[in-house]
């Protein structure tokens, strides 16, 4: 019977299993009342990220507001991000600091499912890409595949808004 329950447990976390590990990152929670005014300093938001992030992180983010909705996510990265696909989220990305290379469109290599609607892959194939800078914004629809490629020595910081469809 043992060998039974160990063997009905293997087999229940294969999908856990199956799934590619997510890149190490730190997040914290910011997040307050949604029902009252809030006002988070820079320290508060970049300089505590900045001393969050641990060297092998691919970023460090901090979570500002979110609801059924829509999330608001402050975000620094100096490494490229996993090429991304969200089939119910849209991202609207205000660049604040430093530059990158975005690519959007084109195909997910290597993609796989990390989570309910949302796939990752190693790089973009096709699509386009453009140079974001302080004060770009950039809309990325749901559904679009996207990958933020930071160049060596290099940090951008963004803020990040989430709708979902």
């Amino acid at each position: 019977m043992r060998k039974y329950l160990i063997a009905a447990a293997v087999l229940a976390a294969l999908p856990a299993i199956a799934q590619p590990a997510a890149p190490p990152f730190t997040s914290l929670d910011k997040t307050g009342s949604e029902t009252a005014v809030r006002h988070l300093t820079n320290a508060d938001l970049g300089d505590t990220l900045k001393k969050a992030k641990k060297p092998t992180d691919f970023y460090a983010e901090a979570l500002i507001s979110k609801g059924a909705v829509y999330r608001v996510i402050n975000t620094i990265r100096d490494k490229d991000g996993q090429a991304e696909i969200h089939a119910d989220w849209a991202d609207h990305i205000f660049v604040q600091e430093g530059e990158a290379r975005f690519a959007t469109g084109g195909m997910v290599v290597e993609a796989k499912v990390t989570a309910p609607g949302e796939q990752r892959g190693t790089s973009i194939k096709g699509g386009s890409v453009q140079t974001m800078k302080p004060g770009d914004y950039f809309f990325i629809p749901a559904g679009t595949p996207h990958q933020m490629l930071v160049p060596a020595g290099g940090r951008i910081k963004f803020i990040a808004f989430k709708t979902h469809k």
